[in-house]
């Protein structure tokens, strides 16, 4: 009895000295730190959602989770024209539209994140400084962070050895850069997720069976079938959480694939591509169905910002002249060139990037022994030119798909640097640890001032739940409001926001031909504007606006007779009656 006893702790110390025990150890320790670091990075940085896509997709989340229909609260007054025009009636296209600008799987994410915790409520004004609402995304973005960080480790091992996956992954949870793009609460940290493991698939699958020639090839269809099939999955998976990232994968995935050391490798490519485009079908049919066209109103979006359609103005246009083919083109070349000059003056949203960016940038210099290794690195710069020449083209926003380039940056950025201190053979033997240890906390710098006091503050201007959830409790649920925020109304006040029509001639057409409007909820996003050539210029769409909120000239046929200033004069509500 004693011999087993004494067998059994001798087995018991070894697993957790060496074995099995030993990983799970490890495991506990990452998602410790994990969980320490987001909510470090939370309690100090999150006084509410600031990103508008962000507010709008939770909002979509919701009705998903109550009705099983990706249908938007958020509706564009260009939407609204476009939908009618298919309509063979011209009917109501506000309550319940579709939408038509974002993919499902973040929705469909979060939806059933509602589930799991409790719906919550909208249009309940509250005295705290932070909507419990708002949380929920961001703890779902924080938990995909630590999936991609346990990515990160995994391709450092898969590409260099376990020393470079640890360095990896454990400057990708003290960079300030993963923190900030998890803190916005959209879709951007999932896309991140199924972007990485599609790559760290495509990259199994690339490998060749032991022994390599053709009878390896036929013994070992197994091992690289499956691997190519799990990553053109979670190639549609980042593609229908965020349409960028899935364009990214594929090429990185497919580049990769084709120029492995297997046989007929482009043919495993294609069939890699055929197999990730099929899942989205389903997706883009839906949306055939619904406006005519498999991406909706997405590339619409092309022409937002441009000289033709300055700011939102296309958005906001009920029935907008669009241009033809070649003055369109050249619209949108006029924008990208002028957004490609502000990303190099925004370091391209890597300015936290530090040490470890440079030495990614040097490492192209060196010859790493791995195939694998050296095949990736170059796949990474096509697709990093399509990831730019796209935010270039649909603006700022779309830039944040770059985030997928830093977790993929990290392990190279490091094995290049273990590299150098091998070569420096410094007989200091405690110089290699410190030399790490400078570059982690170089890494780690941005996110040291980031969580020092004092904390950042609320999102107002224009944002703050208080003020929101109290305009749209003056609403009945199937009453609407046009305001010039109307992701946050959708998300806070759960009531039907038509984004503010361009004029107020919009304003007429929307609630006399498709939906009844019973308040109008301005703030600072539109008082704000510039006064002279935005607001007070008698050729600006806005002067229309600015004489009901600023001048007081309501027109006598207008049905919003009743004012009242919010905020100080801030913000102002016009309603069709005394409601507060």
């Amino acid at each position: 009895m004693a011999l087993a006893f004494e067998s059994g702790m001798q087995n018991l110390v070894y697993q957790m000295d060496q074995g099995s025990g030993r990983k799970v150890i490890h495991a506990a320790l990452f998602a410790l730190f994990a969980f320490a670091m987001a909510a470090l990075y939370t309690f100090t940085n999150f006084q509410g959602m600031r990103d508008a896509r962000a507010m709008e997709e939770a909002q979509l989340a919701r009705n998903f989770a109550e009705s099983g229909r990706l249908d938007t609260q958020c509706v564009r007054p260009f939407a609204i024209g476009r939908l009618a025009a298919r309509s063979p009636a011209g009917g109501n296209a506000v309550i319940g539209q579709p939408d038509l600008l974002h993919p499902p799987v973040w929705p469909a994410i979060l939806a059933g994140a509602f589930h799991l915790v409790g719906m919550p409520k909208p249009g309940t004004p509250t005295t705290s400084y932070v909507n419990g609402m708002d949380y929920l995304p961001v703890a779902t973005s924080h938990f995909f962070t630590a999936l991609a960080a346990i990515l990160v480790w995994l391709l450092g091992c898969k590409l260099f050895d376990h020393r470079v996956g640890v360095l990896a992954a454990s400057s990708f949870l003290l960079s300030d850069l993963a923190w900030r793009w998890s803190l916005l609460g959209s879709d951007l940290a999932a896309a991140t997720f199924f972007a990485l493991a599609a790559i760290y698939a495509g990259v199994w699958a690339a490998e060749l069976p032991a022994g390599g020639g053709a009878e390896a090839e036929q013994g070992g269809v197994g091992r690289w079938l499956v691997p190519l099939v799990l990553a053109a999955l979670l190639t549609a998976a980042a593609f229908l959480t965020r349409y960028a990232s899935g364009i990214v994968a594929l090429t990185v995935v497919f580049l990769h694939l084709g120029a492995s050391r297997r046989r007929r490798p482009w043919a495993k490519a294609a069939l890699f591509a055929v197999l990730a485009v099929l899942p989205a079908i389903p997706w883009l049919a839906r949306n055939v169905a619904a406006c005519g066209l498999p991406f909706g109103l997405v590339f619409h979006q092309l022409l937002a910002g441009t000289y033709l359609f300055p700011g939102d103005a296309l958005a906001r246009s009920l029935a907008p002249e669009m241009p033809d083919a070649g003055t369109a083109f050249y619209a949108v070349q006029i924008k990208a060139i002028a957004n490609l000059r502000a990303f190099f003056g925004q370091d391209f949203g890597f300015a936290g990037g530090g040490i470890v960016l440079a030495l990614f940038g040097a490492m192209y210099l060196h010859r790493f022994v791995r195939h694998a290794s050296r095949t990736l690195r170059w796949c990474l710069l096509p697709a990093g030119l399509v990831a730019i020449l796209n935010a270039a083209a649909f603006g700022e926003e779309s830039l944040r798909v770059l985030a997928i380039f830093w977790p993929l940056a990290l392990p190279y950025g490091w094995a290049f640097f273990l590299v150098l201190l091998d070569r420096l053979q410094f007989e200091v033997r405690a110089f290699a640890s410190a030399a790490i240890t400078a570059v982690l906390l170089l890494t780690a710098l941005p996110l040291l001032m980031n969580v020092l006091p004092p904390r950042t503050g609320l999102p107002y201007p224009p944002y703050f739940h208080s003020y929101i959830g109290w305009v749209t409790s003056m609403l009945e649920p199937e009453e609407c409001l046009t305001t010039d925020i109307p992701w946050a109304t959708a998300w806070y006040g759960g009531r039907t926001s038509i984004q503010l029509p361009r004029d107020i001639d919009g304003f007429y057409r929307i609630a006399e031909q498709h939906q009844r409007i019973s308040l109008a909820y301005f703030t600072t996003v539109t008082r704000d504007k510039p006064w002279v050539r935005g607001l007070s210029d008698p050729t600006s769409p806005e002067y229309t606006w600015y004489q009901v909120f600023a001048q007081g000239k309501v027109p006598g046929n207008f049905p919003l007779t009743h004012g009242r200033f919010l905020a100080g004069s801030d913000q102002l509500i016009l309603a069709d009656r005394q409601r507060w």
